[in-house]
């Protein structure tokens, strides 16, 4: 009895043994596979990411060449087609200048293909014509026109050389006055025209200093461009302005213009009114405004 129950929890705990073997064999078995799925399932991942990629390549490579045949198709047609050609030449800006003038300039005809216009070397040519500042070329295809809008210089004041020339804004002399154009400006004198045309940096200084001096004088209403007959320019002085009325002297210097007209406007009025014994005004001494007056008879008299 003792013998058969032994050697049946014998049996029983060997069975044990291989259900747990099996069991564990099982488990190795799902973990395997499950790895096995893993890396399929990743291998896949990475093909289609791949796939796709080439997919996309190709597509823009599609795309792109499509886009330059047609490119080239729509420029064959331009190049063939007579229909293209200048219809039309529209000029805007024009003030002092004619449309005439600046046609000759262009020298667009219209048999000229508006797609092999050159723009620049259009607005180049306008250029050459000394009212133009600017000038900016554009085609309308819809219209078949050539567009050009003309921004023209604005003279600011006159500068006295052999004859008398116009100034810009930019301080360019670039035109000798003519009997149609404004002649109610202010004039600079004290350059010779080699300085000017030459373009020394102290004549250049001078006349933009001038010009501010001009725009200042506007600013704070002290006088108009009217109102001023002459700035003299020297290199040793600076700036000597001469009023139109009694062609009173004002000795500006050089530098700090806006302080100085400041200190102008204090003095000007009673100045304006005894203007006639005015020798000059002087603004070159900090802080204060120096009038000389004129000698009277009696005073020169005592001193001769």
């Amino acid at each position: 009895m003792l013998e058969d129950s032994a050697k049946g929890r014998g049996n029983e705990s060997q069975a044990k043994g291989h259900l747990k073997e099996k069991n564990m064999a099982r488990r190795d078995r799902i973990r395997t596979n499950r790895k096995i799925r893993r890396f399929r399932t990743k291998k896949a991942g990475g093909f289609r990411v791949l796939a796709g990629r080439i997919a996309r390549g190709l597509l823009s490579l599609a795309m792109l060449a499509s886009l330059t045949v047609l490119a080239f198709m729509i420029y064959q047609y331009f190049q063939r087609t007579a229909h293209l050609n200048v219809g039309e030449i529209k000029i805007m800006g024009c003030m002092n200048v004619t449309e005439s003038e600046l046609l000759n300039l262009v020298g667009v005809d219209f048999k000229d293909s508006l797609i092999h216009l050159d723009l620049k070397e259009v607005s180049n040519r306008l250029a050459r014509h000394p009212w133009v500042e600017k000038a900016r070329v554009r085609r309308d295809w819809p219209s078949k026109a050539l567009i050009i809008e003309v921004q023209e210089r604005v003279p600011q004041a006159l500068i006295l050389l052999e004859d008398l020339y116009l100034v810009d804004r930019q301080g360019e002399v670039f035109k000798k006055a003519g009997p149609k154009d404004r002649l109610d400006l202010p004039v600079f004198t004290g350059l010779n025209h080699r300085e000017v045309k030459e373009r020394e940096k102290g004549s250049v200084r001078l006349i933009l200093e001038a010009l501010e001096l001009l725009e200042l004088l506007g600013q704070k209403k002290v006088f108009t461009p009217r109102q001023i007959s002459e700035i003299h320019l020297s290199k040793k002085n600076g700036l000597v302005l001469f009023t139109l009325e009694g062609g009173m002297p004002i000795r500006m210097g050089s530098g700090g213009l806006s302080e100085k007209i400041s200190r102008l406007e204090k003095v000007l009025l009673d100045v304006q009114q005894k203007s006639k014994d005015v020798e000059y005004v002087d603004l070159n001494y900090p802080r204060k405004v120096v009038v000389k007056m004129k000698e009277t008879d009696k005073e020169k008299n005592r001193r001769s």
